[in-house]
């Protein structure tokens, strides 16, 4: 079709938002134009359609909140597909007619050719607007109804006139199973739909990991058939038990494949494993076994299960063992921060190219943050243009869930943070503020946004969890595969385990150093003013400066001077 432009503009956008410029023009224009009149048209637009729906969906799956940036999308998106469907029917109601047409004609000709009947004399055409396939439409609708009513038996009430199937099948009795009235919400299929149907607003607290546990439940559904609950026996237990360990990471799967854990499970055992690595300890205990455990908890619960949870335990040998997280060497982290994000790239789209823009997004300060604070990166996402504080003399990031000295808050206002030990207070790296973090953080509070990354966007799970630390989380494997990071222990969250080795090369008390990390000390170190340093300890740890950050304020120093000079135009993204 020579009309789909715009399907190579979707293949070169490079995120969400560009993808979503190029749809929303393009729905402006055909909610403009109007239904389409002839089956090409028709067929366009459901090409368009199927990639709108597949935008929305993405958009949904990483928290890309698609209605603020592209505010007319929605009303848009309602018209266009009822243009569609409004073209669907006048279409389909035009090819009967053409059919019926057609067959009037053929058999005309063939009456002339004297190789059929004679036909009785047509009725003359009605003024009152008659039209025949309505008529065919009724005939065969009344056929329907008397045929089902022969099929139903006397003391069923009959059905209302409409199309309905020419054959009635037997209602589907259970199989081996004790109850022989059980229905089919017992299946796990069903119950699995009503584990992640979300809950209301005062039990939202108790869907917590439900998202996570669905991709190992779907599993186990695959692999045994669907059963109802109260089949399942202790064989089938640990059959599903022996199966867990034998499902293969997605390295060397095609894509098309390794859609679900059952398909790679199936592609493993077809091909077998001479190109393929098994998952990790941690995987099959933390996700396989814990996600089924949330689940049978949940039947049993719901009385939805009689029998008692299984108790997981196959290892295979060749299960991989779990890696332990390292630092960064300091080559890694120079050739991370030389890279154009940090000195000079070439628009807000395109931060890892070369050009003359110095964009502190919320990439930019993410991973700087992290590096020279040792936060977790859903840690970073959520922090407060409030949250930078002063006693005058330091400048602190307050990570506590609350400030208790203003009184109690409600659970929807505390900060999501990993465990109750993450609640602390760090110290700003002085090279945070050289770089500008507190003219941002002033520019925001002037233009009242309360938020220090309002880009930063969140993402929902399934089960309305959030999990914040997803945009910064794409962003280094991006970097990792551009800087050609092999090292298999290599992951963002290394950045806490640099910032350790800084504390302890520093000569950093153990209590103090588990503080600025947020790890769990003794039970006096969680209890006082909940973590606030003294301030020569504070001025200890902001006089921390290794060879690797003094290396690192050159770069990035170089920049922002090149920028407040004039050498690169900076560019905002609040």
């Amino acid at each position: 079709m020579d009309n789909l432009d715009w399907v190579q503009e979707l293949i070169e956008a490079p995120d969400l938002e560009a993808m979503g410029t190029v749809l929303d023009v393009r729905l402006q224009a055909n909610v403009g134009r109007g239904s389409p009149a002839d089956e090409r048209l028709l067929a366009e637009r459901c090409a368009f359609e199927h990639e709108v729906r597949r935008f929305l969906t993405r958009a949904q799956e990483r928290g890309y909140a698609y209605a603020m940036h592209f505010p007319q999308m929605p009303t848009l998106w309602v018209d266009f597909v009822n243009q569609n469907k409004a073209a669907e029917t006048s279409i389909a109601r035009l090819n009967v007619r053409r059919s019926y047409e057609a067959g009037r004609r053929e058999a005309t000709e063939a009456t002339k050719e004297g190789w059929a009947s004679e036909p009785k004399a047509a009725l003359p055409a009605r003024r009152d607007g008659f039209d025949p396939v309505a008529m065919i439409d009724r005939l065969v609708q009344d056929a329907v109804a008397q045929r089902v009513a022969q099929l139903v038996p006397a003391n069923v009430a009959p059905l209302a006139p409409s199309i309905a199937p020419l054959a009635v099948t037997a209602p589907t009795q259970p199989t081996n199973s004790d109850d022989p009235t059980a229905s089919n919400s017992d299946r796990m299929s069903s119950l699995l739909r009503e584990f992640l149907r979300p809950a209301s607003r005062k039990r939202q607290h108790t869907m917590k990991g439900r998202g996570e546990a669905e991709a190992v439940v779907q599993f186990a559904i695959d692999f045994l058939g669907d059963p109802r609950m109260n089949e399942l026996t202790d064989d089938k237990w640990k059959l599903l038990d022996e199966a867990l360990p034998d499902i293969p990471n997605r390295s060397n799967i095609p894509r098309e494949a390794a859609k679900t854990l059952f398909q790679r499970f199936k592609y493993a055992e077809d091909r077998g494993w001479s190109e393929l690595t098994r998952v990790t300890t941690t995987t099959i205990k933390s996700r396989y076994w814990g996600g089924l455990y949330k689940f049978i908890d949940w039947t049993i619960q719901e009385k939805r299960y009689s029998g008692a949870r299984y108790t997981f335990e196959c290892i295979d040998p060749e299960n991989l063992a779990p890696l332990p997280r390292d630092a960064f060497d300091d080559d890694e982290l120079l050739k991370l921060l030389t890279q154009p994000l940090f000195t000079g790239c070439k628009n807000r789209m395109h931060v890892w190219q070369p050009g003359g823009y110095l964009v502190q997004s919320h990439i930019y300060w993410g991973f700087l943050i992290c590096i020279l604070t040792g936060m977790r990166p859903g840690e970073v996402g959520q922090i407060k243009c409030a949250d930078i504080r002063t006693d005058n003399q330091f400048f602190y990031f307050d990570l506590r869930p609350f400030d208790a000295r203003s009184g109690r808050v409600a659970l929807q206002d505390l900060r999501n943070l990993k465990t109750n030990a993450a609640g602390r207070v760090i110290p700003v790296h002085p090279l945070l503020i050289e770089l500008g973090l507190l003219e941002r953080m002033q520019e925001l509070m002037d233009k009242g946004e309360e938020r220090l990354f309002p880009e930063w966007d969140v993402y929902i799970r399934k089960d309305g969890t959030q999990r914040w630390s997803q945009p910064l989380s794409k962003s280094w494997q991006y970097a990792k595969k551009l800087l050609k990071l092999s090292r298999a222990d290599l992951t963002l969250y290394n950045t806490r385990h640099l910032m350790a080795d800084w504390l302890d090369s520093g000569g950093i008390a153990q209590r103090t150093r588990d503080r600025i990390l947020g790890h769990a000390s003794d039970v006096r170190g969680r209890y006082g003013r909940k973590g606030i340093l003294d301030p020569q300890i504070a001025a200890k740890i902001e006089a921390l400066e290794p060879p690797v950050i003094k290396r690192m304020r050159e770069i990035l120093l170089a920049a922002k001077n090149r920028a407040d000079a004039g050498g690169l135009t900076v560019l905002k993204t609040y």
